[in-house]
């Protein structure tokens, strides 16, 4: 049996996605004891992590320099993954991989999202933190600032201010500057609760979102974007993936492969919300007609229903939807039956033959041909794959 543990920091959803990753992956191995550290108060022991039992450690953020020092010295000696940080520990260098998210890829997905909007300028807020102190930080900045110039575009930055300290002179300063920027404006917040910051001063200083700002963060911490009025449009990483690939790691350098990499995991999606509605309201139809698509996945429903839900003309739902999120009502409503679909494969015994018809498509060989076509595989071949996981 081989013991693995996972220490995460459960304050953030991210750590949540990142386990369930993990948990996903290693239930399909018998042979895998899964211990996780920091969900639960009745787990809460990080000590196991010096255990000479302990055959891999996979960490999201959830340890500390001193902590992870202690760790990379340990008798034990036992390959680590980190996830969202790198391994700056030379005594767990070769015995380590580190995963970490892609910021220029978060940063061109900001970017994309914001520049559909023909908006009239655009903005950068980051964390509070120096520079040097937040990597992370000062990559998605390059990397928004650099998308931008690739199509002509450039960005306000907001600097926080240095001789004066403390949150309420950094709350002055950015009102300050938010009221400054060209509107309307289009602004990407390098993480979620720092969007909120923004989005209470807007509300403080009558600075209309999205009419006149719009916004959009990082993570997807659904505790806080759920929550903000307007509601608010986050880019979330692939997490879970991450999760994934953390557990397929230390499976592979428990087995013997080397470690001593950083590999880069990316985004899964953006999720639209009120804070990214153009000054028309188009956007705000065409979250409504994607948040009815996630929420009525498999029913039969078409572009000229939603738009008689909506009250407007198809081709103005069309347009609408094509504008905010780059692709088309049709396409969205094709994907979101593949992914039911996928559901009913993956978690049922019903045959092949029927999910079709379930899923509110008259021919069974259309749907066949648009299955493979868009994953990859047959449908019974995803049912095969999925047994075997």
């Amino acid at each position: 049996m081989r013991r693995i543990l996972f220490l995460g920091d459960f304050a953030y959803s991210s750590a949540k996605a990142v386990a369930s990753g993990v948990v996903r992956e290693l239930s399909g191995h018998p042979d895998v004891s899964l211990l996780v550290h920091g969900a639960h108060p009745g787990d809460n022991d990080s000590e196991y992590a010096f255990e000479p039992d302990v055959d891999g450690i996979v960490t999201c953020g959830g340890i500390d320099g001193r902590f992870a020092r202690r760790l990379a010295a340990a008798g034990n000696r036992c390959p680590i993954v980190f996830v969202s940080q790198p391994c700056d520990l030379p005594a767990a260098a070769g015995r380590s991989v580190s995963l970490v998210c892609d910021d220029g890829a978060i940063s061109r997905a900001a970017a994309e999202l914001l520049v559909r909007h023909d908006l009239a300028s655009f903005g950068f807020v980051g964390s509070r933190l120096d520079m040097a102190r937040a990597g992370w930080d000062a990559a998605r900045r390059a990397g928004f600032l650099r998308s931008l110039a690739e199509r002509g575009l450039a960005a306000a930055v907001y600097k926080p201010p240095r001789r004066r300290r403390g949150s309420l002179a950094d709350l002055d300063a950015l009102a300050s500057w938010l009221r400054a920027l060209p509107k309307p404006c289009g602004l990407f917040v390098s993480y979620d609760q720092r969007a909120m910051h923004v989005l209470n001063v807007c509300r403080a200083e009558g600075i209309s979102v999205p009419e006149q700002i719009q916004v959009v963060a990082v993570d997807n911490e659904e505790w806080i974007c759920e929550s903000t009025s307007p509601t608010l449009t986050s880019i979330e990483p692939d997490f879970v993936g991450c999760g994934r690939r953390a557990a397929d790691a230390i499976l592979a350098m428990i087995g013997g492969a080397p470690g001593g990499r950083t590999e880069t995991f990316g985004v899964r999606r953006v999720v639209q919300r009120m804070s990214t509605t153009d000054a028309h309201g188009s956007a705000s139809r065409a979250v409504r007609a994607r948040d009815y698509l996630r929420s009525h996945a498999g029913e039969p429903i078409g572009v000229a229903r939603l738009a008689r839900m909506l009250s407007c003309s198809a081709r103005t739902l069309q347009v609408s939807y094509r504008t905010v999120f780059g692709t088309t009502l049709s396409d969205d409503i094709a994907m979101s039956r593949i992914e039911k679909a996928k559901e009913i494969i993956e978690g049922t015994n019903t045959p092949i033959g029927e999910i079709p018809e379930m899923i509110g498509y008259a021919s069974p060989v259309h749907f066949a041909r648009m299955f493979k076509a868009r994953t990859g595989m047959s449908m019974l071949e995803c049912r095969r794959r999925a047994r075997r996981k």
